[in-house]
């Protein structure tokens, strides 16, 4: 049975380079990926709606890739050394979360009434995180990921510090139009604009009509790009040096790995060399 998992090409699943059959395999995912998103976009079209040869057609494409889903899932747990440690991944719930609305679409049916039908939307949102099995895929994207998670006091500093700038600025822009009739009727209305200003959006559904705050507009769009841009660096700077440890360890593995095959290479030229003076 180890032998078994050892070789499984499933098992090193977020690693396609490790065997030829991970990279069929992995290859395979992707495709799948693909068409499933594909399916998901081309059945939200007009021009399908309502179309029941169309409807068919989308419902077989998605079974279809449900069925190599959840084919997939039931692989690696089964072939996972540590059924809990697979359990405790967040990849693999959404690769779970993904499949989740086909099957309870197929128990619910079609006829479940008004609050039925609206559980059936919510749950065929879900849907989209298919893309997010692509991830797994990807070293680079499975490296922004594991940073990400390394950054949470990063990130809360980033969000405390848009929060505050968009409850400090909203509130000095209301107080600024509040009698200019130009849309900054509260100061939670003023803040949406500040959130929007300091992240460089800019909807242009709210914008500020008096000189003062024309200028003081300004003035935040400018302070905010270096406001935001400052707890941006702390988590640039890891991400860097997460890309650096990562390509060392491939250059590591490159040259171990071409040492390895010097080796064997220069073992098999030895061993060629003594069965010749052996037959002479």
């Amino acid at each position: 049975s180890s032998g078994i998992n050892a070789e499984w090409p499933l098992r090193p699943g977020e690693k396609p380079q490790s065997s030829s059959g991970a990279r069929i395999w992995a290859s395979l995912n992707i495709i799948i990926i693909l068409i499933s998103v594909c399916n998901l976009i081309s059945e939200s079209m007009p021009v399908y709606r309502h179309n029941p040869e169309a409807e068919r057609i989308f419902f077989s494409v998605d079974a279809c890739c449900v069925s190599y889903f959840t084919i997939d899932i039931l692989l690696r747990f089964s072939s996972s050394p540590s059924k809990r440690k697979f359990l405790k991944e967040v990849l693999n719930w959404f690769d779970m979360l993904a499949v989740l609305p086909f099957y309870v679409e197929l128990l619910l049916g079609e006829n479940s009434g008004t609050d039925g039908m609206m559980a059936l939307r919510v749950l065929r949102l879900f849907r989209i995180t298919r893309v997010l099995k692509l991830i797994r895929h990807s070293q680079q994207m499975m490296l922004m990921l594991l940073v990400l998670r390394n950054c949470f006091s990063e990130l809360g500093i980033l969000f405390c510090t848009w929060l505050m700038g968009a409850l400090v600025f909203g509130t000095i822009m209301h107080y600024i139009e509040v009698d200019a009739d130009s849309g900054f009727d509260s100061v939670l209305y003023a803040c949406w604009w500040a959130a929007v200003t300091m992240t460089t959006v800019g909807y242009g559904d709210m914008t500020p009509q008096t000189n003062i705050g024309k200028a003081f507009g300004s003035m935040i769009l400018f302070i905010s790009m270096i406001y935001i841009a400052l707890p941006m660096t702390l988590i640039v700077s890891k991400f860097n040096t997460a890309l650096e440890d990562w390509k060392q360890q491939e250059r590591t593995q490159i040259y171990y790995k071409k040492k390895a095959n010097e080796e064997q290479s220069q073992s098999n030229a030895d061993q060629e060399n003594e069965q010749a003076v052996q037959e002479a």
